[in-house]
C-alpha cells in the first residue's frame, strides 16, 4: 500500500540526497528558523521538513495541488495529523523492540517476526480506525483511507491473525522431506497439523514410526533443531518480508503526517503572530506576482513582518539597491523562502503569491573574510560563484546579495553585469541586490529588467518596503550616520 498524502503517484522517500549548496541555501535564507517552529524539538520532524523542502524544487505543479489539498484539509483537522504521526512512531517504536533479529538472512527469527507483525496489525487498526473516524474529502486522504478499507477488513485481520496463532505451532511442527543424495534430506516443507481421526471400529489403525530422545541426547537434540530450522526456515523468511513490507508504509506514514504536523505547527505560530499565509499559485515560465510577502523566518524571530506588493510578469533580472538597511536582503529572503515553501505545497508568507516553478534555488551572498587567510572576500566570492555555476539547473532561481562588493564599484559592476547577462541570456531568473550604482544602471535600457529600490522617506526613515523606482547614485549612507552619531 502507499500512503499518497504528499505525492499521487509515490511515497516520500528520506534517503534523496540533499540539493547542491542546500546548506548555503540553508542559512542565506534564513531556512532554520521555519524549520525548528515546524519541529518544536522534534529532530525527525526536522529531517522529514528539511528533505521535503529539498526536494520540492523537482516537482511539478500537479503534485504541488495534490499537496495542497491535502494541507488544507489537515489543516481542518490537527487532532487527526497530530493522532496519526503518535500512533505511526509508536508502532515502528513497539516493532523494533520485537523484531531483534528478524531479518538475519541464514535463520530469520520466527518467534520475533511474530511479535513484530502483531504490533503492526495493532497499528493498522488504529489507523483505519483514526480515518474512519474523520470525514475526508481531498483525493489523497481519500485514497489512503479507500485503500486500507479495500485492504483491511475483518477477514483480512481475522486471517493474517490465524496464520500467526498457527506458526506458534501449538500442535508441533508437521513437515515433509525427500531424501537427496547420501540419505540425507532434502525439499523441507510444513504441513498443516492433522487431527486425529476418530478411530473406525473395523479399521486397522496407521502406522506411525516414533523416534524418542535420551534426555541426555545433546548431539541429537542439536540434530533435530537443524531439521526444525530448516522445515520454518520459508515460513519465517515470509513472514520477515511481509514485516518489511508493511514496516514500509508505517515509515512513510510517518513521515508524511510528520510534514504535515510541521505545517499545522508553522501555521499556527504565524497565526498567533496576526500574519496572513496563502496558498500559492505555481505557474510555468517567467511569472511573479505577490502582495503582502513577507520574510517568515523574521516574522518569527521577531514577532511581526513587513510586506511588500508586486507584479513582475515576464521581468527578468530583477535589480535591487536604495538605501542602506532598507530591507533589501529581507525581501530577497522573502522571495526565496516563499519559492521553497510554494515548491513542497505549504502556504507562504503573503495575502497571495503567483510564481513560475524553478527546478533549482541558487543563493550568493556576501561573507565575512576567510578567517583562514588563505583568501580575500572576492577571491572566495568568485570561487564559490565557480562552484555554483558548475552545478546549476535547467531552470534555477538565483538570488544574490550585494555580491561581488569586496572589490571596487567599477569592477564589481563590470564582473555583475556579466555575470547577470550570461545568466539571463542562459534562461535563469536572477534576482540581485547590489549597493553599485554602476552595475545596475547597465541594464537601464533592459526592457525586461525590473528595478526595485528600497523606500526611504524625505526625513531619512526607512519603511522596509521596495518600490518600483530605477537605481540612484547614494545609498545614503549618511542617514545611518547622523543616526548613530547624531
Amino acid at each position: 500500500m502507499r500512503v499518497g498524502l504528499l505525492h499521487p503517484d509515490e511515497d516520500l522517500s528520506l534517503a534523496k540526497p540533499l540539493p547542491y549548496s542546500w546548506a548555503e541555501v540553508e542559512h542565506d535564507l534564513g531556512l532554520g528558523t521555519v524549520l525548528e517552529a515546524m519541529a518544536e524539538g522534534d529532530t525527525y520532524l526536522l529531517d522529514v521538513a528539511r528533505q521535503v523542502l529539498a526536494q520540492g524544487l523537482s516537482q511539478e505543479a500537479r503534485v504541488i495541488h495534490h499537496r495542497q489539498e491535502v494541507l488544507r484539509e489537515a489543516l481542518e483537522h490537527p487532532r487527526l495529523i497530530e493522532a496519526l504521526y503518535r500512533l505511526a512512531g509508536q508502532t515502528l517504536q513497539e516493532k523494533r523492540k520485537e523484531s531483534w533479529g528478524l531479518f538475519r538472512r541464514d535463520r530469520p527469527d520466527l518467534y520475533g517476526g511474530i511479535k513484530a507483525m502483531e504490533a503492526l496489525l495493532k497499528g493498522l487498526r488504529g489507523v483505519r480506525e483514526l480515518l474512519e473516524s474523520a470525514h475526508l474529502a481531498s483525493r489523497g486522504f481519500r485514497s489512503l483511507k479507500d485503500q486500507l478499507a479495500a485492504h483491511l477488513t475483518p477477514e483480512f485481520f481475522r486471517e493474517a491473525e490465524g496464520h500467526l496463532r498457527a506458526l506458534r505451532f501449538p500442535q508441533g511442527i508437521w513437515m515433509a522431506a525427500s531424501l537427496g543424495p547420501g540419505g540425507r534430506g532434502r525439499d523441507y516443507t510444513l504441513l498443516l497439523p492433522k487431527r486425529n481421526p476418530i478411530p473406525w471400529p473395523f479399521s486397522s489403525r496407521p502406522k506411525a514410526f516414533t523416534l524418542t530422545l535420551h534426555p541426555r541426547d545433546e548431539a541429537g537434540a542439536r540434530i533435530l533443531g537443524e531439521f526444525r530450522e530448516r522445515g520454518v526456515f520459508a515460513a519465517a523468511r515470509a513472514l520477515a518480508l511481509a514485516v518489511e513490507e508493511v514496516t514500509r508504509f508505517f515509515e512513510a506514514l510517518r513521515a508524511e503526517v510528520g510534514f504535515l504536523l510541521g505545517a499545522i505547527r508553522l501555521a499556527n505560530r504565524l497565526r498567533a503572530l496576526g500574519l496572513p499565509l496563502a496558498f500559492p499559485v505555481p505557474a510555468e515560465g517567467v511569472r511573479l506576482a505577490f502582495r503582502n510577502l513577507y520574510d517568515v523566518g523574521l516574522a518569527l524571530r521577531q514577532g511581526y513582518a513587513v510586506g511588500n506588493h508586486l507584479e513582475a510578469h515576464g521581468k527578468n533580472p530583477i535589480l535591487i539597491t536604495g538605501a542602506n538597511r532598507g530591507g533589501k536582503t529581507t525581501f530577497l529572503r522573502s522571495l526565496g523562502l516563499a519559492q521553497i515553501m510554494m515548491q513542497a505545497g505549504l502556504f507562504v508568507g503573503a495575502e497571495f503569491f503567483e510564481s513560475g516553478l524553478v527546478d533549482g534555488l541558487f543563493t550568493h551572498f556576501k561573507r565575512e573574510e576567510d578567517p583562514s587567510l588563505e583568501a580575500g572576500r572576492f577571491e572566495e566570492e568568485l570561487r564559490r560563484l565557480s562552484d555554483l555555476v558548475d552545478h546549476l539547473t535547467a531552470r534555477p532561481l538565483f538570488l544574490f546579495n550585494e555580491s561581488f562588493a569586496a572589490t571596487s564599484e567599477p569592477e564589481g559592476s563590470e564582473l555583475g553585469a556579466q555575470v547577470i547577462q550570461a545568466l539571463v541570456e542562459r534562461g535563469i531568473r536572477v534576482v540581485f541586490v547590489t549597493h553599485f550604482y554602476t552595475l545596475a544602471a547597465a541594464f537601464l535600457g533592459n526592457a525586461k529588467a525590473l528595478f526595485l529600490r528600497a523606500e526611504r522617506l524625505p526625513d531619512g526613515r526607512r519603511t522596509y518596503r521596495l518600490k518600483e523606482a530605477p537605481p540612484e547614485p547614494t545609498a545614503y549612507g549618511l542617514d545611518l550616520l547622523r543616526r548613530i552619531f547624531g
